[in-house]
């Protein structure tokens, strides 16, 4: 069994289309959710084919995952990126514990967040 991928709730699809393409996620279809019909569109990150479904939702918390983490060739470079798409630092970068790799969470506006990983 392989993981196919992840269906995320999201307050506004359109947005978070938006949000989803700095981090190199592109279009793969969209459509309506089988059980009550609103909007759903498939993301793909075609560096690491990971593919997500996102499901809009209202009157529930979103986005319904903690975080996504990627893994990033040059940490500062990528974080200077993100900071001009209108991330913030949830934590700068820093050193994890093993002192193995190089790590960042950036929040964006609409309240994502990334792990970025520099090995």
């Amino acid at each position: 069994m392989k993981l196919d991928h992840l269906a995320l709730s999201v307050h506004d699809v359109e947005a978070a289309i938006s949000h989803f393409a700095t981090l190199g996620f592109t279009v793969e279809g969209r459509g309506n959710h089988y059980s009550n019909g609103v909007p759903t569109v498939f993301l793909n990150h075609p560096e690491s084919n990971v593919y997500l479904e996102l499901v809009q939702v209202s009157g529930q918390p979103a986005p319904g995952f903690l975080h996504l983490a990627f893994e990033v060739d040059d940490l500062e470079a990528k974080c200077a990126e993100l900071l001009v798409c209108g991330y913030e630092y949830e934590a700068a970068p820093f050193l994890n514990e093993r002192n193995t790799t190089r790590m960042a969470f950036m929040r964006h506006p609409a309240g994502f967040i990334a792990q970025l990983n520099q090995v």
